[in-house]
């Protein structure tokens, strides 16, 4: 729990506030007492959503829910205001962390304790269903691991099994990694999604990683909709029931009766503790067990404290191991400060981070809010500045103190590349599918350009702002900015991500196969390529490219399916010289080139940092 913040509540009705407990898309929840003294659980709309009809709409359904499915499977609903300004729930107060936190902190659990999870996950949508509701939401963070056993959460956007989708044209509702085929196409989601999304937290629970995870949303949808899941390491009946829960069409698919039944077939169902199952995630357990789930209303995600005092010295000392900055969940932008001495990450969970870079200490932590979905995000060169795109839109943030300072709109689709001129006054977004926009951040000015090619996914800027580059999935631009002239159309160069060199004379560019062109720019040629000799076990991508600053090496984020490497390339002889296991996007160099900073990849969370030379 966190303390309150300037700006927060001190009292909602007649509850006395007392810390925060984490937020979603949709609200904040508070933890706070009753006049009584009873501990509990506030949960708010955000104040930008409380004049929303529709939101007040989806948060008078989460009361109604959590109120009908009643029972075991929901902390008890001890008042609401759904008219209020803004509405709010209390719940009683649940202690427990999530299954994101479980395993993140503690790793995978074993197959007993999965078979618990899911044995506990399978009654309580089974109470969900048996009053006409679909949960449409269930993920790793929606699963509170109470002490009797684990609890679905957050009703926010249940609807009732015979209810027509809650979609709105190309938008759909869930988190993406855990949605079902029908949930992203948009179409009729029944019990059967939640079979669906029940896989693929065991999937996780049981792996650390979800069945089709990928970098990138439009990946995420591909693997969903037409590959199988990724189920590495699982073995027997509990790998056979998941992948049934898994099938692409929802009639194949088990009823969650079904389900429970397979669980708990082995033994009779006992009551299950939390002491037992992070027993049984480390030793393998003896027994299958099966919890009394419930459900309650609870933040969507939980935040943790910010580290502080971490010193570079706690690094390992076996050479060439990282110095671990613990900080957000898979950040989405990293950046050194000009200096070098302040390291920034940004991450979609709405958290900006700032570390000190000699001593390892995190210095500050801005809380912004959280996207409908993952979203390009970046930031100025100055730190002082994250732009990130939303939909139809881009916010910029004021990273000291977590207010928007601007709204760029007029946008045709949702902003899937953002780059920043090298002074940090420009920003270059794509403004559809057919033109691209500069944007003069000190003015509002905007300077619209026809694109060369539709549906840009990557864009750079040279290091005099004169150059710069933008490309998709099949071809890549170079750009004479001023002018808005087209200087050369790389046909067949696919960006998934591009960086400049230093110098400006070459501009590196990473495709979804995970490979890397390497172009002079003077010469309008490809002069490398890079990573056509390595083999992946499935279909890799290049998220991240960035150039040391002596121009002499080229570090790239490789990520296949339950695998992210970082790799050093020696641009002189076009070969690796250093692979990082289990590192992932994004990768920066430090501005002296000793450092090179990366995320780290599966569920720990938090940022490395990597001796480069």
């Amino acid at each position: 729990m966190e303390p309150l913040q300037p700006g927060d509540p001190g009292q909602v009705g007649p509850y006395q506030l007392t810390g925060r407990l984490g937020e979603g898309g949709m609200g904040q929840v508070f933890a706070g007492v009753s006049p009584a003294g009873r501990k509990v659980a506030v949960k708010t709309i955000r104040p930008e959503h409380a004049g929303d009809a529709r939101f007040r709409a989806r948060f008078a359904r989460e009361v109604e829910a959590a109120r009908r499915v009643g029972g075991f499977h929901t902390a008890q609903v001890v008042d609401a205001d759904p008219e209020a300004d803004p509405p709010w729930l209390v719940t009683a107060f649940v202690e427990g962390p999530s299954l994101l936190e479980l395993v993140t902190e503690g790793g995978p659990l074993g197959p007993d304790a999965v078979r618990a999870v899911g044995a506990g996950l399978s009654e309580g949508l089974g109470a969900i269903h048996g009053c006409g509701l679909v949960h449409r939401d269930l993920k790793p963070s929606n699963v509170i691991m109470a002490e009797d056993g684990p609890r679905i959460i957050d009703f926010g956007i249940a609807r009732h099994a015979d209810a027509t989708s809650l979609t709105s044209t190309g938008v759909v509702v869930g988190t993406f990694a855990f949605m079902s085929p029908e949930q992203v196409r948009a179409d009729r989601a029944g019990p059967a999604s939640d079979v669906f999304s029940l896989g693929c937290v065991l999937t996780y629970a049981a792996t650390g990683h979800g069945p089709f995870d990928a970098g990138t949303i439009p990946a995420i949808v591909h693997r969903i909709i037409n590959d199988p899941p990724r189920l590495d390491g699982m073995t027997g009946d509990l790998r056979q029931l998941i992948d049934a829960c898994l099938a692409k069409n929802p009639a194949d698919r088990p009823t969650v009766s079904d389900v429970l039944a397979r669980l708990t077939a082995a033994s009779p169902p006992v009551p299950i503790q939390r002491r037992a199952l992070l027993a049984a995630s480390v030793v393998g357990g003896a027994a299958v067990v099966a919890g009394i789930p419930a459900i309650t209303l609870w933040p969507s995600s939980k935040r943790r404290s910010p580290a502080r005092g971490v010193p570079a010295a706690n690094a390992s000392k076996k050479t060439g191991d990282p110095v671990t900055l613990p900080g957000p969940d898979s950040p989405d932008a990293l950046a050194f400060s000009r200096d070098g001495r302040t390291l920034a990450a940004a991450s979609s969970d709405g958290s900006i981070w700032l570390w000190d870079v000699a001593t390892g200490r995190n210095t500050h932590v801005t809380r912004i809010s959280v996207p409908r979905f993952v979203q390009p995000v970046l930031f100025s060169p100055d730190l002082k500045t994250l732009a990130r795109a939303e939909e139809k839109k881009v916010l910029l943030w004021d990273v000291a103190t977590g207010r928007t300072t601007g709204t760029l709109e007029g946008y045709e689709d949702d902003v899937s590349a953002l780059a920043f001129s090298p002074d940090g006054k420009t920003l270059f977004t794509n403004g559809g599918a057919k033109d691209i926009r500069f944007t003069d951040l000190a003015t509002g000015h905007d300077r619209e350009l026809p694109s060369k090619i539709q549906n840009v996914h990557a864009a750079a800027f040279g290091p005099d702002g004169k150059i710069a580059a933008y490309g998709n999935n099949n071809d890549s631009v170079l750009l004479h900015v001023a002018s808005g002239r087209t200087l050369a159309i790389l046909k067949w160069v696919r960006a998934n991500s591009m960086a400049f060199s230093l110098d400006g004379k070459t501009v590196a560019i990473g495709d979804i196969t995970g490979n890397i062109e390497v172009c002079d720019v003077a010469g309008r040629r490809i002069t490398a390529q890079l990573g056509h000799e390595v083999q992946f076990s499935g279909p890799g991508m290049v998220y991240s490219v960035a150039f040391s600053p002596d121009g002499k090496t080229l570090a790239s984020a490789n990520q296949a399916p339950g695998t992210s490497t970082v790799r050093l390339w020696d641009l002189a002889t076009q070969r690796t010289v250093r692979n990082f296991a289990n590192a992932n996007h994004p990768v920066v160099f430090s501005p002296d080139g000793k450092t090179l900073a990366t995320s780290v990849y599966g569920a720990q969370g938090g940022v490395q940092l990597w001796k480069a030379t």
